[in-house]
């Protein structure tokens, strides 16, 4: 298990090296070719919508394949989709990019948590998960300090095919992965109500972040007039905030408790998203975006790690795959709202747009940790969650 274990976490970082190459490049690689915002914000809003739909579909069906295959035939989707998109120049093929490209990335998220999962069963995974993000954020991250630099240095179409080739280099590393599967007898089932209701929340969190994310540098660089080295930073900046604020998870969890943790990440989240609105300079509106950044991703392993621990074994693929359903249905909506808002210079609408969502999110995902904690504490439930974790 310790060697799976390390060829995962080394194909982990050689595959996000690639991501950060390749995703700060693409919006400019996009635009350079003619594109509009309102068509970037189209483009990933079809990766976000196509994805969804097929995490909602086909995580289920990992669970019946087994997890690690899916997420060893993923990765090198995703891999193919940033190739298409890297080596064409017309939006219809931009636009099979994103859907192949959005599946992949779907389906890889609904089960590499799984994969993780079985092979560090033995920890709290609260911990694990907050860990497993501030590694792959801060690779990312460096990746895209690299695109800034072969963006700046041979042009953002360099930067989008190394990035795609880099990402395609993990995928021999993980072929020689060996995950255990835990796998159910059947491959198209409904998802529970309370599967059904987090992805309800993965829609608001994920309408909250594309609103200003997806457009963060795009804003920076076009409309605050940063440079395109310093957007670069600012951009590896965001990734590197994601992997501070998910070390600091554990450690807020210790201080305080689940929700308290939550309430607060949120106030924060809403004081900043805020802040966004009245920011002009490109100085200001890239701290409050960078401390924005951090902010956000602390409720994520907090809330997939309390619905881990609330799903039968059988059901993880398709609980990570209806949660991603959710967050790329509201990732799709908030892209093509922000890229008409960013179109029409309305910056102080999008942040108060983002903010407003961000409350909602908020206020549901304590409302709805609180009931189904209380469910989770009947006789009932705790017998018919020991049923299912015996009978495998």
């Amino acid at each position: 298990m310790k060697r799976d274990l390390a060829l995962y976490l080394v194909s982990e970082v050689i595959l996000d090296i690639g991501i950060g190459l390749f995703q700060y490049a693409q919006p400019f690689y996009y635009v350079s070719h003619g594109a509009s915002d309102a068509m970037v914000g189209f483009q990933f809003a079809l990766n976000a919508l196509c994805g969804g739909v097929g995490a909602l579909l086909f995580g289920p069906v990992a669970d019946y394949i087994g997890a690690s295959k899916v997420w060893k035939a993923t990765s090198f989707g995703l891999a193919l989709g940033y190739l298409i998109t890297a080596l064409t120049h017309t939006v219809l093929l931009w636009s099979v990019g994103s859907i192949v490209t959005g599946l992949s990335a779907a389906l890889l998220m609904s089960t590499e948590n799984v994969v993780l999962k079985r092979l560090s069963s033995d920890r709290e995974m609260a911990s694990v998960l907050s860990k497993f993000v501030a590694l792959y954020s801060f690779v990312i991250g460096a990746g895209s300090v690299a695109s800034g630099w072969v963006s700046t240095a041979s042009g953002y179409g360099t930067a989008v095919v190394v990035g795609a080739l880099v990402t395609l280099a993990a995928m021999p590393i993980r072929l020689f992965t060996q995950g255990r599967d835990t796998k159910t007898h059947t491959a198209f089932r409904r998802p529970s109500r309370r599967i059904l209701a987090m992805s309800v929340y993965a829609c608001m969190f994920g309408i909250g972040m594309a609103l200003v994310n997806q457009f963060a540098t795009i804003i920076i660089h076009r409309q605050l007039g940063m440079s395109t080295h310093g957007t670069a930073v600012v951009a590896a900046g965001g990734t590197f905030m994601v992997s501070l604020g998910s070390l600091f998870v554990s450690a807020l969890l210790r201080k305080f408790r689940r929700n308290s943790t939550l309430g607060l990440s949120y106030v924060a989240t809403i004081g900043l998203t805020l802040g966004l609105a009245f920011s002009r300079s490109p100085g200001a509106y890239s701290a409050l975006y960078l401390a924005r950044t951090a902010t956000t991703s602390i409720p994520g392993p907090i809330v997939d790690a309390a619905f881990l621990e609330l799903t039968p074994v059988t059901d993880f693929s398709q609980m990570f795959g209806v949660r991603v359903f959710g967050t790329n249905v509201g990732t799709s909506v908030g892209s093509f709202a922000g890229g008409a808002l960013v179109g029409a210079r309305a910056l102080g609408w999008l942040a108060s747009l983002s903010a407003v969502v961000f409350l909602a999110a908020g206020v549901y995902l304590i409302v709805l940790l609180r009931r189904i904690s209380q469910v989770a504490g009947q006789p009932a439930y705790a017998m018919q969650r020991e049923t299912d974790v015996t009978s495998l």
